[in-house]
């Protein structure tokens, strides 16, 4: 699972694509597609993971097969081993118990201090732990005997103490006290190491302690008290004091019974849940218990048995997310069925719906699914999976690959796992292995492989003569295009980033390359690249590239070293728009664009004051800048800016500048003009937080000084902390695939056909005189030249009456088309998705291509299906493709509308992206930007080319 896509022959993958069928149906729910993985974690025990797509949405699946008659196999219920009303997570209560698996079992009540009351009752090991009173008709309970025999009842329980005369009082509860008191209950050390004692909402309370068959004591109104070792206590109060003190005294023999509507001597293990949802083979549609509404979808716990009774069959389904939806209970009764119960029992489920399991080969457990509320939910008791299995020897070996693919002349590690025959895991010696591959030509150093040709390939681990193990693997040819995990590398000096390298093959399957297959080099003196694929940008700064090759095939990135004290004027005082606003009737001035003095050519900012007046208040002249102000770079940590005098003054230079929460202050450059001619001066801007705005600079007299004369201003500068354009002209183009397919080519006969693809996004109206006029060309065209005419898109703009040929457009329902041994299949995502768009279109698609017999399948998109809403139904709209060419061999081609004239291949399938007039460039001056597909096809060669309207 997780990283490993192929595995030996004991790790079983199925990609079950429906194509044939559509007959499993919950209710109006219809399996669309469904991937399993099975992996054997024991002799006897298989994992399954189960993932649906339907049309009501996604399920995740989990099951667990044990074979109950498998002797070294165990079933047993598990509980805290503390305190059987303790809540423990699904993954602890299996770890503590050495389970090599287990599921969330019994509903239960919160109570305090992490207590949990499950429903009764629970037998563990032949014991019962817990129980209460109760005639069941709405909780049903599984259990199993000695022989493994499973039974699904309802339980009627009784639980009675026995007094000295032989005479039976009901009590309400045997470990089952929650600290509400509903009659006489009974407990012992699985309850807990200490009793309840008296309370402030039972401070009349006895508790009569029984220790090997005698009372031993009564502690009457006292607080907690330990546990007898070997007995028991009964607790009361109100009434029931009396009760016990006048039937029992110390020293009196004591007894209590559990008794059950079925036998129970010589069960293993019980563990109580909901509703019984299959019985004798038959779908329940009504049920005894509902733990949520009967249409509410939600995470759910299942366990059933075959027909047989031989297979017990264990369900943990995932909800309350996009991946996995849940099921109603109605839908979990179907399901149980369709995994091969003939009986099945409802356990509880929500966020308590947990399943854990070892790895095949591994000892470690883990959680398989995911938790609905996003974490492990304590819970009262689960089901465990036991190997009682002896140890022995190895007998086989567990081969993976961390990917199924490796390119031709590169590498591939492997892992062995060494387990037993019962197919638990042995520790062997790594330098024992001996390894080797068939179907290619290649050798192994160690455990990694070096393939020299290409092929589907079969790797074989072997320890001696007969510990054998294969894992399969398939070696592309050389990666026609690389792709690295950054784009562009903006970096801080010193710092380190791990690389990765991801090749393509010409027909779009792809593998990871070791760092040990990649050839490194850097330019602008950055920094270097490890034989670990570690990038250490230098401490001096600078731009360059990290460009990596793998043969033929290059890709590189830019890398920009960030840098401080990068400076950007922000304002040269050459434009307009800056206006002079004085702070006091009594301040003078003026403000004008000077062309006789700058720093900068043509023009300096010149203000001519007078604050010689009223020297009681601050007189200030603001200049502000054009549209409210420049916004400033989030790294900005000084203003700069130069200033001319021709004499020393009092005033102060300064500039308001806001921060990002909208607070702005005065930054002063110079309190006081102590120069002649031109000065660059400059404020930190660190006692703001985040500067965000200039919005003005201004000369100001403070009070009690008076001033006049001329200053004159030029260049505000930005100072900030960031990354350094790169020249891209230095860095190496990366290798770029050519299109095999892109040509121009004259085809004819019966097996031949030509069509064209238009995309467009936005509806024009009749006023844009150039795209109607245009797509009235593009339509006599198409009229003209070729067979079929396709829009691709969310608008249909074509002039379609004008159109003699038919046509295709993904703003219309679903259809397709056969021509010539072509099926060209127009596909309606308009509201983000097949399934959501129409829930037949699915079930329509795969249909159209089962029963397709000609060469081509050419499916037409409004978009690229990875944008579809659930991205995941988009990915398996691409898998289904793929593997539909991997099954029958014929070309199957996608049109899409997207922001470029472009195309790629992936996994066999060809992508050819229209942008219609999104194209980059295209404008009223520049027509030949906007162009249209035009694919030819004879027999089962296809070709294509991007064409002008002209």
């Amino acid at each position: 699972m997780n990283k490993y896509i192929r595995r030996s022959l004991a790790l079983l993958v199925i990609l079950t694509l429906l194509l044939t069928s559509f007959s499993n149906v919950f209710g109006a729910q219809q399996l669309i597609s469904q991937t399993v993985e099975k992996q054997t974690i024991t002799s006897g025990v298989t994992l399954e993971s189960y993932d649906r797509f339907t049309t009501s949405g996604w399920i995740k699946a989990y099951v667990l097969r044990v074979d109950l008659s498998n002797k070294n196999v165990k079933v047993d219920t598990l509980t805290n081993k503390t305190s059987v009303v303790s809540s423990s997570t699904v993954l602890n209560l299996a770890k503590n118990s050495g389970a090599i698996a287990a599921v969330n079992g019994s509903f239960f009540d919160f109570g305090a201090n992490g207590k949990s009351y499950t429903y009764g009752p629970i037998i563990s090991s032949g014991k019962v732990e817990l129980a209460a009173t109760r005639d069941s008709k709405d909780t049903g309970t599984f259990s199993l005997n000695d022989i493994n025999e499973a039974l699904f009842t309802y339980w009627n329980t009784k639980v009675e103490l026995i007094t000295p005369n032989g005479e039976k009082k009901v009590a309400a509860s045997y470990n089952r006290y929650n600290g509400t008191f509903n009659g006489m209950a009974i407990i012992d050390a699985k309850w807990g190491a200490k009793t309840p004692g008296a309370t402030t909402k039972y401070p009349d309370w006895i508790e009569m302690v029984v220790e090997d068959g005698i009372v031993k004591e009564f502690s009457e109104n006292k607080p907690a008290i330990n546990m007898p070792k070997n007995g028991f206590v009964v607790l009361g109060t109100g009434s029931h004091i009396q009760y016990l003190k006048s039937n029992f005294k110390v020293g009196d023999p004591v007894e209590y019974s559990i008794t059950m509507n079925v036998d129970t001597s010589k069960m293993t293990m019980a563990l109580t849940g909901g509703a019984i949802l299959v019985k004798d083979d038959k779908v329940l549609t009504s049920f005894s218990h509902n733990p949520v509404s009967p249409s509410t979808r939600a995470a759910r716990t299942a366990i059933g048995t075959s027909k047989d009774g031989k297979t017990l069959i264990i369900a943990a389904i995932d909800g309350k997310s996009s991946n996995s939806i849940g099921m109603t209970q109605a839908e979990l009764a179907s399901y149980m069925h369709e995994l091969g119960c003939a009986n099945a029992l409802n356990l509880d489920g929500g966020g308590s719906t947990t399943l854990v399991a070892r790895k095949q080969g591994t000892t470690g457990l883990s959680v398989q699914n995911k938790p609905s509320d996003g974490s492990q939910r304590g819970v009262g008791a689960s089901l465990g999976i036991f190997s009682v299995a002896p140890q022995g020897p190895v007998d086989s070996l567990y081969v993976t690959a961390y990917e199924e693919n490796v390119f031709v002349n590169t590498s591939r590690a492997f892992t062995a796992r060494g387990m037993d025959k019962y197919m638990n895991p042995v520790n062997i010696n790594t330098n024992d292995v001996k390894w080797s591959v068939s179907g290619v030509k290649g050798t192994f150093k160690g455990n990694v492989l070096y393939p020299t040709t290409a092929g589907e390939a079969i790797v074989t681990a072997k320890i001696g003569d007969h510990v054998v193990g294969t894992c399969p693997i398939t070696v592309l040819e050389s990666p026609a295009k690389l792709e690295l995990n950054y784009d562009k590398l903006n970096i801080n000096p010193g710092s380190s980033v791990t690389l990765s390298l991801k090749g393509w093959d010409k027909n779009g399957y792809t593998a990871s390359i070791p760092p040990e297959n990649i050839k490194w080099s850097t330019g602008g003196n950055v920094g270097n690249v490890s034989s670990s694929n570690v990038f250490t940008a230098n401490k001096s700064g600078g731009t360059g590239y990290i460009a990596a090759t793998v043969g033929s095939a290059v890709v590189s990135c830019p890398v920009s070293i960030r840098k401080s004290g990068i400076t950007k004027v922000i304002q040269d005082f050459n434009s307009t728009g800056i206006k002079l606003i004085t702070s006091h009737k009594s301040a003078k001035a003026s403000f004008s664009l000077a062309s006789n003095v700058y720093k900068s050519a043509k023009y300096s900012a010149k203000i001519t004051y007078d604050f010689s007046t009223d020297l009681s208040v601050n007189r200030a002249a603001y200049l502000s800048l054009p549209n409210g102000g420049y916004t400033l770079d989030s790294a900005t940590s000084k203003l700069g800016m130069w200033v001319y005098s021709s004499s020393k003054n009092p005033i102060w230079i300064g500039a308001t500048v806001h921060d990002s929460k909208g607070n702005y202050k005065s930054e002063y450059f110079a309190k006081g003009i102590t120069w002649t001619g031109w000065k660059y001066l400059e404020v930190s801007l660190d006692d703001l937080n985040t500067p965000k705005k200039v919005t003005n600079v201004f000369a100001v007299q403070p009070k009690n000084g008076k001033s006049s004369g001329t200053v004159y201003f030029d260049n505000l500068t930005m100072i900030y902390t960031g990354y350094p354009d790169v020249d891209m002209s230095k860095v190496p183009k990366t290798t770029v695939p050519n299109d095999e397919n892109y040509k121009d080519v004259t085809v004819s006969g019966d097996d031949s056909m030509t069509f064209s693809v238009f995309g467009q996004s936005t509806a024009y109206g009749s006023t844009n005189k150039t795209q109607i006029d245009m797509l009235n060309k593009l339509a006599s065209h198409i009229s003209s030249s070729v067979d079929v005419s396709v829009l691709v898109g969310s608008n249909d703009g074509l002039t379609r009456s004008s159109i003699k040929v038919p046509q295709l457009s993904t703003t219309a329902s679903y259809k397709s088309l056969d021509i010539n041994g072509n099926k060209l299949i127009q596909l309606n995502a308009s509201k983000g998705g097949l399934r959501v768009t129409n829930t037949n279109e699915w079930l329509w698609f795969i249909n159209q291509l089962n029963s397709f017999k000609g060469k081509n399948v050419f499916v037409f998109l409004e978009k690229d299906p990875l944008k579809f809403n659930d991205t995941k139904e988009g990915q398996l709209l691409k898998d289904t493709l793929s593997d539909f060419k991997k099954k029958t061999g014929k070309n199957v081609w996608v049109f899409y509308k997207g922001n470029s004239n472009s195309s790629y291949m992936d996994k066999g399938v060809k992508y050819v992206v229209t942008a219609g007039f999104d194209s980059y460039g295209f404008s009223d001056s520049n027509k030949g930007a906007a162009k249209y597909a035009v694919v030819k096809v004879k027999g089962n060669s296809v070709t294509y080319q991007f064409k002008s309207f002209n």
